[in-house]
């Protein structure tokens, strides 16, 4: 039977971690070096994979086959690496970097491995989180969870059952920092807030050095030492040590060769602390951010006062200078007693693998507190897996059109630092074939400073029917979004998921124009009088009717409006169609009833001339108008249902003998069938030329 491990990924050291429930015990488990976390190095060549401290060698040779600090990339599109003549996403080598990492410490062990808790900083956004899994995923281990860095640190420390206390997490690492603030009250921790930055860490404090020892050496020999991939590699990971041995030294020297020359060039702690402190600074920051964002939450003010204990986690955090800034800042110690700032949060992710797959972590016995660094050991505590209370890193918003419908705006669902697995709805009525939901993530109104995740579209809708429903809004337990349709008149809708392949720019001018040709077809529509012109209709009903079809003419914009009159009694005919031309219109309507008025009604108007519009692009709209009872009523009931089904919409009026049954049945619905006295027929029509500008 396997074992469930939390792996540290990090940017330059991953740690594996296992917990058991039995013992209570806390393991770190070592690589086949016998050390308890790995260097995050991939070296492939006639594709063999090596990883830890011999590609970490080979890359200080210079070996360009070798690659680093690949992680800060995850999820970032078109950014590849080439080793041994092949490009490799940040995503790929971390796959290929897990699977060794699994299977050496699996060897080294002598355990199975069968899933994992990984972890990644806390401010990772989507498509870095799904890179991650996909990761652990090519790795072939099951991915029981993503857990935040911060709060698998926080997990491996505080879960104590003592008293409520607020922590901070100051996790600096070799590429990412995130700072999260938690609530820690007995054995339950509920994340505050969090902030980060996957692009700072201890390599950017190693740049430093490297820029300015580069600049000694141009200065000395005029040589670039970029010129040289091998040269500046070797150089890179000689800062890295030149850091280290800074936390101790108070200066130490550096000896710099390329193309035949050497320099020797002394680097003080001074200088480094000096020249890196915009870096430190940076992070203050986003200390500050966390403050002012729960000052706002708690509409009080929120600082370092408030804040219990400081937990430092990552390498980096070796620095002096992160110490000193600390404790300058919160006018005490940051805690360090019993606490491994390399392996913390693989325990705290082993701790949270258990959760996973028993829903409870048993604390208490010989060796599970101080193995994590969390101190006494000597009280039992039973935890459940809802004790961890996660939030969500980013905003999760839609796109949505400003109020004139110009542009648009990032319209904020989920609010950062929302609780995670918890869904939130949006309500809509909407009418159509589908409906198309872009998903942006960020805190910004703007669109454009967020990133664009996916479009959802909502399928299934009835056709002319209006259906309400909830999308519901969710970030997973992994901080991974996901959206689902609750449908609340048991319309059976489906959400669809796909990548979008433009930019937000392009995204953004497509959705205005394509809403301005909306507008322009919104305008458009084609109306077609049926007029009945039966010998009933004979002198004043006949004039009454023109006199009312040329006042909804004259109330109406040609512009954008085509009409058709046609003329029915023993038979249907066009008196014209499709016309814009208003004289050509009017002409058509004083010639209703040319040829004499008389016979029955007797003609199928709808079922000859419904459908003859110009195109189906606008409203269609058919005006009846008749005075008397139908010989083919049935016929014509059938051909109505027909035209409506195909979104014409039929206003049907009635003079005199009309029946009124008859045109509530032709009518798109009751409210649109009237039976008038003749001199209130221009203002009937009036009253439909108004109601289709409204529909507009």
């Amino acid at each position: 039977m396997g074992i469930n491990v939390g792996i540290d990924l990090g940017t330059t050291y991953s740690a594996v971690a296992v917990y058991s429930n039995e013992s209570g015990e806390l393991k770190i488990l070592k690589n086949s070096d016998d050390k308890n976390y790995t260097p995050s190095v991939t070296h492939i060549e006639n594709g063999k994979v090596r990883i830890g401290d011999e590609a970490k060698q080979l890359q200080g040779s210079g070996d360009l086959n070798a690659a680093s600090f690949y992680k800060s990339m995850m999820g970032e599109k078109g950014y590849t690496l080439y080793l041994d003549g092949k490009e490799y996403s940040p995503e790929a080598l971390s796959g290929l970097y897990l699977k060794e990492l699994i299977k050496d410490v699996s060897q080294h062990n002598n355990v199975k491995i069968d899933g994992a808790v990984i972890t990644c900083p806390a401010y990772f956004n989507e498509s870095q989180r799904l890179a991650t899994e996909n990761a652990g995923n090519a790795a072939g281990i099951k991915v029981l969870k993503l857990i935040n860095e911060p709060t698998a640190a926080i997990i491996a420390y505080g879960l104590t059952g003592d008293k409520k206390k607020n922590v901070m997490v100051y996790d600096l690492g070799g590429g990412t920092f995130d700072v999260t603030i938690a609530e820690v009250d007995g054995t339950k921790v509920k994340v505050l807030t969090t902030n980060g930055n996957h692009q700072l860490g201890g390599k950017d404090w190693d740049a430093v050095i490297a820029d300015d020892l580069k600049r000694k050496f141009f200065d000395e020999f005029s040589v670039n030492l970029e010129d040289n991939s091998e040269d500046y590699y070797q150089l890179k990971v000689q800062c890295e040590d030149i850091k280290k041995r800074l936390t101790s030294m108070s200066s130490t020297t550096a000896v710099v060769q390329s193309q035949g020359y050497t320099g020797k060039y002394e680097i003080t702690r001074e200088f480094f602390d000096s020249a890196t402190y915009s870096l430190l600074n940076e992070t203050s920051l986003l200390i500050d951010r966390c403050f002012s964002e729960l000052g706002k939450e708690r509409k009080t003010n929120f600082s370092w006062k408030d804040v219990d204990e400081v937990v430092l986690v990552g390498g980096s955090t070796r620095m002096l200078q992160v110490k000193e800034f600390v404790r300058r800042e919160f006018g005490r110690e940051p805690v360090t007693k019993n606490i491994d700032v390399d392996t913390i949060v693989a325990a705290g992710a082993a701790m949270q693998a258990q959760l996973c797959v028993e829903n409870k972590l048993v604390l208490g016995g010989s060796g599970s507190r101080a193995a994590s660094g969390g101190g006494s050991a000597k009280q039992r505590l039973v935890i459940t897996g809802d004790a961890i209370q996660d939030i969500t890193s980013h905003s999760l918003g839609m796109l949505a059109f400003t109020k004139d419908e110009t542009n648009f705006i990032n319209s904020i669902i989920i609010k950062k630092n929302s609780p995670l697995n918890t869904p939130f709805g949006k309500d809509y009525t909407f009418s159509g074939d589908n409906l198309d939901v872009y998903v942006l993530q960020g805190e910004s109104s703007e669109p454009r400073d967020c990133t664009l995740l996916y479009k959802y579209c909502v399928k299934g809708f009835s056709r002319g029917i209006k259906s309400e429903f909830k999308l519901n809004f969710i970030y997973d337990k992994d901080g991974v979004v996901d959206v689902k349709v609750d449908s609340k008149d048991g319309s059976r809708l489906t959400v669809e998921k796909s990548v979008i392949n433009e930019s937000i720019e392009d995204l953004i001018n497509r959705l205005i124009r394509e809403n301005e040709e909306r507008k322009r077809l919104a305008r458009e529509f084609e109306v077609m009088f049926m007029v009945d012109t039966s010998g009933s209709m004979e002198g004043q009903p006949l004039k009454e009717a023109m006199k009312a079809c040329k006042d909804f003419v004259a109330q109406i914009d040609l512009t954008f409006a085509k009409v058709s009159i046609v003329d029915f009694a023993d038979t249907s005919k066009f008196a014209c169609k499709s016309e814009n031309n208003s004289r050509t219109i009017e002409k058509a309507i004083s010639s209703l009833g040319s040829n004499g008025c008389g016979g029955s009604t007797s003609a199928s108007p709808l079922s000859d001339c419904g459908d003859k519009f110009s195109s189906e692009r606008g409203n269609q709209i058919i005006i009846v108008l008749t005075d008397g009872v139908w010989d083919k009523q049935s016929k014509e009931q059938q051909a109505a249902q027909k035209l409506k089904n195909s979104d014409k919409k039929i206003y049907a009026i009635g003079l005199g003998d009309a029946d009124l049954a008859f045109l509530c049945s032709i009518a798109s619905d009751a409210s649109n069938a009237h039976k008038v006295d003749l001199n209130k027929l221009s203002q009937t029509f009036l009253d439909i030329a108004g109601s289709i500008a409204t529909e507009k």
